[in-house]
């Protein structure tokens, strides 16, 4: 019995071997993207029937994804197969480990992710045979396209990539929208690297979500939208993905103006406080509707109570998902922005983000963009949250 489940642990293949099946993949995905069918069915092997029905949705997949640029790359790394698929497939088969990289949209950098490939020969070469032999242990991010029904929609400044039972139209528009308001209201200093366009992934479902995220459920729980680099490195492109279940209301659209704000200023793993980070994306969204800052301001009342003088530039704890008092550190990050503005206008606010997106401290970005301290730009933004709480207007 234990003959039948223990793994067979493989050797590294040779150059010759490694060089052919990157052919054989090159093919694949050729065939793929040229919506030659035929030519795509030649590389997929029967050896695996119940690998027919993922082969059709990849294909399917790539014809509505439109990829300006697709690579698998073969790596060398080698999965063993369990005893029972080993005999199953055949002697040959083999899990390759290949980094996946792809662009959509006109964007100027990969999306990448890792997968597994298996491979066994065939008359005219390796042939694909399966996608799921991967480490069962991890939960590593997966291309929404990899893995379910995928349809693509663009308008104007945007691109989606829509899972099972989501309108593609409908969150084009809205995509769109959001990135023409960021266009538009951004600081001019922050918007010079962004090209203007974003693209928004929205998975048909919570458990589509987190696999394209990846890691444990509980780390996006009360999560509606994740702005991250779709890759291992924060120079990966950068894409909003959105739990269709969690994003509705009145307030999806400001969410996703909010979204497209670190797009723009691809704010992940930057320097900068999250007070910073995440009060800019708020002023943006609201000073694009304003009909939500209502929402922000009873947020604002829930999280002080009695408590008028919490801090008023969030420590990067404050905005841990999943928190209770989230939603109040928000709107202090929100009036903290404000305060700026009306002090030294949306180009202050713009020089103090990229100074402290550079790494500069606090006081001293305070002091070389809007010539105070620390310690004032604390009370600009404690003034602005007591008189907000007293006058119920941001």
């Amino acid at each position: 019995m234990s003959g039948s489940t223990a793994a067979v642990t493989p050797g590294p293949p040779d150059a010759a071997t490694l060089a052919d099946d990157q052919h054989a993949v090159d093919a694949w995905l050729s065939a793929g993207t040229a919506g030659d069918r035929a030519a795509w069915d030649a590389r997929v092997s029967t050896a695996d029937p119940s690998f027919t029905t993922r082969s059709a949705v990849l294909f399917a997949n790539l014809g509505a994804l439109r990829p300006d640029r697709l690579q698998a790359r073969l790596t060398g790394g080698v999965l063993p197969l369990r005893a029972a698929r080993q005999t199953a497939l055949g002697p040959d088969a083999r899990v390759l480990q290949a980094d996946l990289a792809w662009r959509v949209g006109g964007e100027d950098a990969d999306a990448s992710a890792t997968v597994w490939l298996t491979l066994v020969g065939g008359p005219d070469g390796a042939r694909l045979v399966s996608t799921g032999d991967g480490p069962t242990t991890q939960a590593p991010a997966e291309p929404l396209w990899w893995f379910a029904p995928t349809t693509r929609a663009d308008r104007g400044r945007a691109t989606v990539l829509v899972g099972a039972g989501q309108d593609a139209t409908r969150w084009a528009a809205l995509a769109d929208r959001a990135a023409s308001e960021v266009h538009d209201l951004l600081p001019a200093a922050l918007g010079r690297r962004w090209d203007g366009h974003v693209v928004v992934e929205v998975p048909g479902s919570r458990s589509d979500v987190v696999r394209v995220l990846g890691g444990a459920p509980s780390a996006y729980a009360g999560t509606a939208a994740v702005t991250r680099p779709e890759g291992p490195t924060t120079d990966a492109a950068v894409r909003v993905v959105v739990d269709p279940a969690a994003a509705t209301g009145e307030g999806l659209a400001t969410l996703l103006t909010h979204e497209t704000v670190h797009v723009a200023t691809r704010s992940a793993g930057s320097p900068a406080p999250l007070w910073v980070v995440e009060g800019l994306a708020e002023l943006v969204a609201l000073e694009a509707h304003p009909d939500q800052r209502a929402t922000e301001l009873s947020a604002l009342r829930d999280a002080s109570g009695d408590d008028q003088d919490q801090d008023p530039l969030p420590a990067d704890p404050a905005f841990a998902a999943g928190g209770p008092g989230v939603p109040g550190a928000y709107a202090r990050a929100w009036l903290a922005s404000r305060a700026v503005v009306e002090r030294r206008g949306t180009d202050g606010l713009g020089r103090l983000y990229a100074a402290l997106d550079a790494g500069e401290t606090l006081d001293r970005a305070a002091t070389s963009s809007l010539g105070v301290d620390a310690e004032a730009l604390a009370g600009w933004a404690r003034d602005a949250q007591r008189r907000a709480l007293a006058t119920g207007r941001g």
